[in-house]
C-alpha cells in the first residue's frame, strides 16, 4: 500500500484525481482550499480523503494537520499560467507550503505535474524545489482528453451546432492528447522511489492525431446528425468559435494555449524504467465523454 498527498484539487486535473487516483492499493488524501465549494463542483463519486487546508493562507488547519506514512507526494500545477508573475509567486508559495507538510509527515519525495504549456517556465519552479532540497521530479505532459476537459467541452459545444464552422490550420494540427485516466494509472505504476530524483521527463499521448479527426471520433459518440462544414480564415474561426458557439473566454484561452505549445514529446526517460500502455483512442473516447 502506497500513501499519497495531493494538492492543486481546484484544477481539471486534480478535481478528477479526487475520484479516480484512489486505488485499493493506492491510498489519496487531498487538500482542499474550500472543501464546501468543491463538492458542489465535483460532479463524480469523491473516493481520496479530503482536508479543507488553505496552502496559500496556513492557518491552524496547516498548522495541526498531521499525516504519517507518507510515500510521496504530488502537486498538480494549481495556476493558469505560469509566466505570469503574479501567478508564478502564488504557485511557488503553494508549492513551498506542500513541501512543508510533506516533510513533516517524514517524507522528502515530491511529484511535480506541469503542463506543455509551461515547459519554458519552469525554471523558478526547479530552483525552489533544489533550494529546498527535496527529492523531486518534474513531469511536463501533454494535454488531456476525458469528461469536462478543455477539449471535451468545446467538442461539446461545437457538435450541438449543425454547421461546423473551421480555420484549416487548425483542423489539421496534429497533437499527441493523453486519456485523462491513463495519466492516474501512469502515477500510480511509476516506480518514483530511487528513480527520476532532481529530473524532468515527458509524458505524452502514444497516437498522434488531428484536432478533426479527434473531434469526430468524439461525435460518433455524442451526435447523430451529420454535420457541414466550412473552412474559414484565422479571423472569422475567432469570431464564430466564440459568438455563435457560446464558450467562454477562459475555454477559449486555455484552447489557444493546446494550439501553441502542443508538441510531440518523447517518453524515452521514464520508458527506460517502467513499461506502460496506454489505452487506444477510440476506445477511451468512448468510455470518458
Amino acid at each position: 500500500m502506497k500513501k499519497v498527498l495531493i494538492s492543486g484539487l481546484n484544477t481539471y486535473l486534480g478535481r478528477r484525481a479526487s475520484c479516480y487516483l484512489q486505488t485499493k492499493d493506492f491510498d489519496v488524501t487531498g487538500l482542499v482550499r474550500n472543501l464546501s465549494i468543491f463538492n458542489k463542483i465535483v460532479k463524480e463519486k469523491v473516493t481520496a480523503r479530503l482536508f479543507e487546508l488553505d496552502l496559500l493562507r496556513k492557518g491552524p488547519a496547516y498548522d495541526n494537520f498531521q499525516i504519517s506514512d507518507l510515500n510521496f507526494g504530488i502537486y498538480f500545477t494549481q495556476v493558469p499560467t505560469l509566466d505570469n508573475d503574479i501567478h508564478l509567486q502564488l504557485e511557488l508559495l503553494g508549492l513551498r507550503n506542500f513541501v512543508e507538510i510533506c516533510r513533516r509527515a517524514g517524507n522528502n519525495r515530491v511529484i511535480y505535474v506541469a503542463r506543455l504549456m509551461d515547459e519554458h517556465f519552469l525554471e523558478p519552479v526547479r530552483n525552489l524545489l533544489e533550494a529546498l532540497r527535496v527529492q523531486y521530479t518534474i513531469v511536463v505532459k501533454s494535454s488531456v482528453i476525458g469528461k469536462e476537459s478543455v477539449l471535451n467541452r468545446i467538442f461539446g459545444k461545437l457538435a450541438k451546432r449543425q454547421t461546423i464552422f473551421y480555420w484549416n490550420w487548425v483542423a489539421s494540427l496534429k497533437f499527441h492528447p493523453l486519456p485523462l485516466l491513463d495519466v492516474y494509472r501512469w502515477l500510480r505504476e511509476m516506480p518514483w522511489e530511487g528513480n527520476f530524483i532532481s529530473e524532468v521527463i515527458y509524458l505524452g499521448g502514444h497516437e498522434e492525431v488531428t484536432f478533426r479527426n479527434l473531434f469526430y471520433q468524439f461525435l460518433n459518440y455524442t451526435s447523430d446528425t451529420q454535420k457541414r462544414e466550412i473552412g474559414v480564415n484565422k479571423f472569422f474561426a475567432k469570431l464564430l468559435l466564440s459568438r455563435f458557439n457560446d464558450i467562454n473566454k477562459e475555454d477559449i484561452d486555455e484552447f489557444r494555449r493546446v494550439l501553441y505549445y502542443e508538441k510531440n514529446v518523447d517518453n524515452s526517460t521514464w520508458q527506460k524504467v517502467q513499461s506502460f500502455e496506454f489505452t487506444p483512442l477510440k476506445a477511451y473516447v468512448s468510455m470518458d465523454t
